[in-house]
Order: C-alpha cells, then sequence, then structure tokens
C-alpha cells in the first residue's frame, strides 16, 4: 500500500484532528493534511503526529484545502488518494476494509456512503442528500447514494485529468460530476459514522453550503 496517500483538510479542528491522527497513524499509510488557516492549535498537533502539513495563510474552504492536497499528491507517485474529514466524522479504521472492496470491484471512485445515517442531520441536509443525490445519481448514470461524503477512495488519474473551479464545500460535488462525465465508475458502500454534517464539529453552514452545491449541481446540467 506504498502508492496510497490519506488526505485530510482540516480548520480549527484541535478538539477531533488528533483522535483521527492517532487512528490513522495506525495504518502506516502516508498521510497529509492541509491546515486551511485554523486560528487554533490545530497545526501544533498535526505536528505531533508526524503528518506532512500543508498550509493556508487564511481560511479559504474546504474545497480549496483538498485541490491543495490533490496538487502535492500528483507531483509523487501515488496511485491512489484516500480523503476524509478531521472533524471525527469518518472513522479512519474503516480504510483497510475500503481498500480491499476497492481493490476487488475496482472501481474508479469509492464512496463511503453516509445513507443509513442521513435521519440524523439537520433537515435541510436531510432534504438535500435524500432527494438531491437521487438526481445527481441520474445525472451521473452511477451508484450514488450520498452524493457529499468527503470519505471517499479515488484514483489519482481522475484527479489529475480534471479541473476543479470551486473552493467549498461544493468541491466535492464537482470532482464526482466531472468525473462521471469523463467516464470514470463510481461505487457507494454503506459505512457506519460517530458524527455527521451539521453537528457541533462540522464547519458545513447548512443554509449557504447546501445552495452553493445546489447551485452546482444546476450549473453542471450544462457541462
Amino acid at each position: 500500500m506504498d502508492k496510497v496517500c490519506i488526505l485530510i483538510p482540516a480548520y480549527n479542528a484541535e478538539r477531533t484532528i488528533g483522535s483521527v491522527l492517532e487512528k490513522v497513524r495506525s495504518l502506516g499509510l502516508d498521510t497529509i493534511v492541509v491546515n486551511d488557516g485554523s486560528i487554533d492549535e490545530t497545526e501544533k498537533i498535526v505536528g505531533e503526529y508526524g503528518a506532512h502539513l500543508l498550509k493556508h495563510p487564511c481560511n479559504l474552504g474546504k474545497g480549496a484545502a483538498l485541490r491543495t492536497g490533490f496538487q502535492s499528491i500528483l507531483q509523487k507517485d501515488y496511485e491512489l488518494v484516500i480523503t476524509l474529514d478531521a472533524d471525527g466524522q469518518h472513522d479512519p479504521l474503516a480504510i483497510p476494509s475500503l481498500l480491499k472492496v476497492f481493490h476487488s470491484v475496482e472501481p474508479d471512485i469509492l464512496i463511503a456512503s453516509r445513507a443509513n445515517e442521513f435521519y440524523r442531520m439537520t433537515w435541510l441536509r436531510r432534504f438535500w442528500n435524500r432527494l438531491g443525490v437521487k438526481a445527481v445519481a441520474r445525472l451521473c448514470h452511477a451508484d450514488i447514494t450520498d452524493s457529499q461524503s468527503g470519505f471517499r477512495l479515488i484514483r489519482t488519474e481522475i484527479v489529475k485529468g480534471i479541473s476543479l473551479t470551486t473552493t467549498g464545500f461544493e468541491t466535492e460535488l464537482e470532482l464526482l460530476i466531472k468525473a462521471c462525465k469523463r467516464g470514470f465508475g463510481v461505487l457507494s458502500i454503506p459505512i457506519n459514522v460517530p458524527r455527521v454534517d451539521g453537528t457541533s464539529s462540522s464547519h458545513f453552514r447548512p443554509v449557504t453550503d447546501t445552495w452553493l452545491v445546489c447551485k452546482l449541481f444546476l450549473r453542471s446540467l450544462f457541462w
């Protein structure tokens, strides 16, 4: 698994990033954390766990952090990038199981789906994830049950061949739709998550960010 890299965008994640990196470290995989302009102790904690740190001088958005991480990853010979959040929403210890599925089925993108947990989200997030995901799946002609999950296994060739323009939470949807439109295959498998978007550990803004995601989807109809 020497050609696999974990990418974690982080913003003011001092309360959760340590426990995430503790689990990640046990996997023995290269890890990049992009500190997206945090003003707390996020950077210090990342340093304590020995992950490779990239920094933004100010908060640019989750999508911008992902794009910075992707650029760094593409400079090396990684074949697979695993993205997960710094807020403790995703369990890194699920990665070996996801890798097993990935290598068995060989999709281009494997989404760790929270579909079974939508009921725990705020109503606006629940509305988009239950109804909007159907529209995304239909647009992409793909097995997508959670279009906004940040826990994904992605072949680096996809990142190399796609130009991303957004900087917020909608970047994950932009990547997914553009990959599908270029013929890459997507598979979703269900996972359990200890936390979901909209909880106190998430920086997702239910109204503003849901609108940006919806607007990105509408724009994609004309791509």
